[in-house]
């Protein structure tokens, strides 16, 4: 099973940590940043995408991955995106874009704290 993570900040972390006890699975990261927390903490050595996933590249990056399943973890500050007005509504389109087109069921995980 191909498991693509989206975002490999503090909850991206908490959940490889746990996909990373089953050796069945292929487990692909994309994150837009140098050094995303999961790097940071040697959960991963990096991320298979380097990318920000917005609507211009959502299917770009679900072809390179082919998942059979997405677990969205990414916050809003760990997209990539900046800080402007109105970035909130866009996160959320591109959430609802992402479980529509991505072809394989589609799960958001919710960020907790450290």
């Amino acid at each position: 099973m191909r498991i693509l993570v989206i975002g490999a900040g503090v909850a991206g972390a908490q959940v490889l940590r746990q996909l990373q006890k089953n050796p069945n699975l292929t487990v692909l990261t994309v994150d837009p940043g140098e050094e995303p927390y999961a790097v940071q903490q040697g959960i991963i050595d990096a991320v298979d995408i380097h990318e920000a996933v917005t609507p211009l590249t959502l299917e770009h990056v679900l072809e390179q991955a082919q998942p059979d399943l997405v677990l969205l973890t990414m916050a809003t500050e760990d997209m990539g995106l900046g800080q402007a007005p109105g970035i909130d509504l866009l996160i959320g389109a591109l959430r609802e874009e992402i479980a529509a087109i991505a072809g394989a069921p589609v799960i958001e995980v919710a960020r907790t704290a450290k």
